[in-house]
């Protein structure tokens, strides 16, 4: 009995000293890397920052890096994620797979599996499972949408709370057939080849799987409130993509929110303007 003890013990200090091993400690949170999250794809792995322990379970972030729909490990996307984090929210800045080699389905089982994983471990983590959110920019921002239109239920891994997305697309076929959507994309060759690699089958308006990668064609009176972010002068996503899902939103009864900015390009960073502080406001409002 004895012997066996004393391996346990020295099994629970191993354990404790392996996971010691992975946190970073970084002022107000710590930093809880490459934390395996997907059954289906087991070398996808997702960084918890997680703020100093509260007397009450804290909201998560799950935090999408964009990069036209291709892989992604999350890691270009640190500095968004700690800005969550200093706001006494926890964070998961995870990875997924995308093009060449993987298609939108795929994406989507990594962004639900990140979600479940995050509701897995809430309890030893200090994390609300009942508070949890989404945002990303560009391709990231299509994908927060796409989770909080399609996530799935609850139970499965799905049903997030609240969403922000900053310049995402989530009408593939408006991006391309639309003549005001049209003129403000340069080289828009290359994105319907590009978009295309991500979805699957050559662009047609009528393909189901270009308008089921569209996060507009799921929008429904179930879905969670939303915030869109866009700037007008963005020559890579048109704005009226966020304009025309927030009108789907509000047609269908969510709490969906806009700010259009008239700079601020691609990155949404406008002059006079802080939509860092906005997402920070409504998440705080919607979680």
């Amino acid at each position: 009995m004895e012997d066996t003890s004393i391996r346990r013990l020295i099994r629970s200090i191993f354990i404790a000293l392996f996971l010691c091993a992975q946190a970073v400690f970084a002022g107000e949170f710590t930093i809880v890397k490459a934390l395996k999250f997907s059954a289906q794809a087991p070398k996808l792995t997702l960084d918890l920052y997680l703020p100093s322990p509260r007397e009450k379970p804290v909201p998560c972030v799950i935090v999408i890096q964009g990069g036209g729909f291709s892989s992604q490990n999350g890691q270009r996307f640190r500095g968004f994620a700690a800005r969550v984090a200093k706001e006494e929210m926890a964070v998961a800045l995870i990875s997924y797979r995308g093009r060449p080699r993987h298609r939108h389905r795929d994406t989507l089982e990594d962004l639900r599996a990140s979600v479940h994983y995050v509701r897995s471990v809430a309890g030893e983590r200090g994390i609300d499972p009942r508070r949890i959110g989404a945002t990303g920019r560009s391709a990231g921002g299509t994908l927060a949408a796409l989770l909080a239109v399609n996530g799935g239920p609850t139970e499965k891994g799905g049903g997030i709370q609240a969403a922000v997305c900053f310049a995402g697309v989530f009408d593939f076929v408006g991006r391309f057939t639309d003549e005001e959507q049209l003129a403000l994309q340069p080289r828009r060759e290359i994105k319907i080849k590009s978009n295309g690699e991500w979805i699957g089958p050559p662009f047609s308006s009528t393909n189901k799987e270009w308008l089921e990668a569209s996060p507009i064609t799921h929008v429904d009176s179930k879905d969670p409130p939303v915030l869109f972010l866009h700037s007008k002068d963005d020559k890579t996503v048109p704005w009226q993509q966020s304009r025309d899902m927030h009108q789907a939103m509000k047609a269908a009864g969510v709490a969906s929110e806009i700010r259009l900015y008239e700079t601020g390009g691609h990155g949404v960073d406008p002059k006079g303007a802080n939509p860092m502080l906005e997402m920070i406001a409504f998440f705080r409002k919607r979680l």
